[in-house]
């Protein structure tokens, strides 16, 4: 019996060459998705044999599944009960037998170069101990597997698969998180979604139905409206806060309760007169559903565009503002009171906090937190809270003696 290593490349070319060589072969893969092997095997379906394919955690793309559901040999395992986890190649050759085995799943991260992958293969005679075990287990595996049915199986994986993307895309991404700062509060990711409702509604500076109220307003005027620019003048400058300290607010409401921006003078003076190049910034983040962080840095590009030729830059403090009241789930309003409190929270200085970073070092440290993440609460205090717990995170470091 004659063993070698296969890294990378190496496992690619092999199976490829393999397939061409062979008389019949069977395959065992934890996962698949398209990729050079894979068009070979279809290419040598004739060859086919035994082909048990499973779905776990949803990463086999139902794509390949739909190719392979013409060949009676192909079977697929369910993504439930015990993770079916074995990369197995088995090829009937002129002379003896030949197996791949080893960390290559039939994937392209796996076949077309994307990952640091390591097998072995073995070649020998049929009788050797190693071929009568892995034909065992091919042969066990593939009866207990069930046939690539479009009614039966296929049409509630497609369904579930689409589900789960864009959590399988969010594992892609490792995002490096600071520790809170000495002496700063502790971290939002070790508040619980308990201690969370008690800080929020114990806000020692506001009233927290007099803040959930500006939130909904303000959602309200974004669904009314569709736009920031369609607003009235009145409305842009409840939504921006950039009312006067003697000026009547729309409804009543404490609209700085978020903010006070009256002072941004070019910031304000682009609400009241030139709020195009703003509402088209706006316009880039969904009014409800995810929000991505390409979503994210296009806003910042639209919105540093509309302060061209100013002479004051719009900044952290008034975009993080209008990022508030347009989606209070996913953005905190950053300014003088709080922005010493929550960037020292979060691991950074808060002079080097910018709208640059903002999304790497306030977004998603505070997205992965425990209380973001909580399902949304039954009780109707709870749920209001919930919907707006992003800008309401503001009440946990609010300090305006900073």
């Amino acid at each position: 019996m004659k063993v070698s290593m296969l890294t990378d490349g190496q496992a690619t070319h092999t199976v490829i060459q393999l397939l061409r060589e062979c008389t019949r072969f069977d395959v065992a893969v934890a996962w698949a998705g398209p990729n050079k092997a894979l068009d070979a095997m279809l290419a040598s379906h004739p060859k086919l044999g035994r082909a048990v394919i499973g779905t776990h955690m949803y990463q086999t793309d139902p794509a390949v599944l739909r190719r392979f559901m013409p060949h009676v040999g192909a079977r697929c395992l369910p993504p439930d009960g015990r993770l079916f986890h074995p990369k197995v190649y088995l090829f009937e050759m002129p002379k003896g037998l030949a197996a791949v085995v080893g960390s290559h799943n039939l994937t392209g991260g796996a076949f077309d170069g994307k990952n640091i992958e390591v097998s072995v293969l073995i070649e020998g005679s049929a009788n050797e101990t190693v071929f009568v075990d892995l034909i065992s287990f091919v042969k066990s595996s593939w009866n207990s597997a069930e046939a690539i049915d479009e009614d039966e199986f296929l049409f509630a994986y497609e369904a579930q698969y689409q589900i789960n993307k864009a959590k399988r895309n969010a594992l892609d991404r490792f995002h490096r998180v600071k520790k809170p700062r000495s002496g700063a509060q502790k971290s939002p990711m070790d508040i619980s979604w308990e201690s969370f409702i008690e800080s929020v509604k114990n806000d020692g500076h506001h009233h927290l139905e007099g803040r959930l109220k500006v939130l909904e307003r303000a959602a309200a005027l974004f669904k009314e409206h569709g736009s920031f620019a369609a607003m009235s003048q009145y409305e842009r400058k409840a939504v921006a806060g950039t009312y006067g300290s003697k000026e009547p607010q729309l409804d009543d409401l404490e609209w700085p309760w978020f903010g006070a921006m009256f002072g941004q003078g070019d910031f304000k003076n682009l609400v009241n007169e030139s709020p195009q190049l703003l509402s088209d910034a706006l316009e880039i983040i969904p009014l409800d559903g995810d929000v991505s962080v390409t979503q994210f840095d296009a806003f910042v590009q639209h919105f540093n565009l509309a302060f061209e030729g100013k002479a004051h830059k719009g900044g952290i403090a008034t975009a993080s503002r209008l990022l508030a009241m347009k989606r209070p789930d996913v953005f905190v309003c950053l300014n003088n009171a709080n922005r010493v409190g929550i960037s020292e929270a979060f691991g950074t200085a808060p002079t080097t906090l910018n709208l640059d970073n903002y999304w790497q070092r306030v977004i998603i440290p505070m997205q992965i937190s425990s209380w973001w993440q909580h399902p949304r609460p039954r009780d109707e205090l709870a749920g209001r809270i919930w919907d707006n717990r992003a800008a309401l995170m503001d009440s946990i470091y609010y300090d305006p003696s900073t």
